[in-house]
């Protein structure tokens, strides 16, 4: 019989296993035709190897490449590094350190984090620093040759999570006001329509999947006001509303964001 025991790995430099091995060099096949500008890796032996693969299967004359990129690295977990994952009852009330004070280690909540471990905070603004020295030096040089640039990035589950949210914070349609987005939210291994008996702290694993992001098709018919908005005077310009709230065609007009919420308030 089979035993297989799930522990915590952030900064453990464990190698990569035999299936591992396989998925990596499925991966580098999959990417062989996409000819990569650069690619990047973090230097923990599971990232670095993975990267080996995907740059061994591009073509000749290969990209430069650097495995040492220590900013994205998985997150330190501290003294639950190596230690077997505990599942607790979710039924059950405990803050993390009352669990580490038995020597188990659960999934911490928002806002907790192993001893000697990063914070949520200090992980974000890792993330972010990688953004800003390995990411966007590509966008600029991209723009800068009016030419679309590749790069891969190969991370691990929770740093690429924190990636990805670093980006989408720079994202500058996030900030119009009215397009939506749809997100489905289920718990993990139960199945719909199937009533449950739970508390309100109740913390079992979700399933989140975004099913449409940054929509503004609700704005199809909709015209530009001739009299203005609130105190805005009219703008001949503003031929297509759909265009500014989706970020197409963004309008400085930052003089008067306070006073628009006063006058959809006043109703003016």
């Amino acid at each position: 019989m089979l035993t297989v025991i799930f522990v915590w790995a952030g900064w453990t430099d464990a190698p990569l296993s035999q299936r591992g091995k396989a998925q990596a060099e499925a991966l580098g096949a999959y990417f062989s035709q996409t000819l990569f500008t650069k690619i990047y890796a973090s230097p923990l032996k599971r990232a670095a190897t993975t990267a080996a693969f995907v740059l061994a299967a591009q073509p000749v004359p290969q990209p430069p490449h650097d495995f040492t990129i220590e900013s994205v690295k998985e997150k330190n977990l501290g003294v639950a590094e190596g230690k077997p994952w505990y599942f607790p009852d979710d039924k059950i009330s405990k803050s993390l350190s009352q669990y580490m004070s038995e020597g188990k280690y659960p999934i911490p909540r928002p806002g907790e984090h192993f001893t000697d471990g990063e914070s949520d905070e200090d992980f974000a603004a890792r993330a972010t620093r990688a953004v800003e020295d390995i990411i966007m030096p590509h966008v600029h040089s991209a723009v800068r040759a009016g030419r679309a640039e590749h790069i891969a990035l190969v991370s691990h589950g929770l740093c690429i999570g924190a990636l990805i949210c670093a980006l989408l914070k720079r994202d500058s349609s996030n900030v119009a006001p009215t397009p939506w987005a749809r997100v489905v939210v289920k718990m993990q291994d139960i199945a719909d329509g199937t009533p449950i008996d739970l508390t309100d702290e109740y913390t079992h694993p979700l399933i989140v999947t975004v099913m449409d992001f940054g929509r503004t098709d609700h704005l199809i018919k909709l015209k530009p006001n001739a009299g203005g908005t609130g105190k805005i005077a009219y703008d001949p310009k503003q031929r297509d509303i759909r265009a500014f709230f989706s970020g197409t065609a963004m309008t400085t007009a930052t003089e008067h964001c306070e006073s628009d919420a006063r006058d959809g308030i006043n109703g003016e």
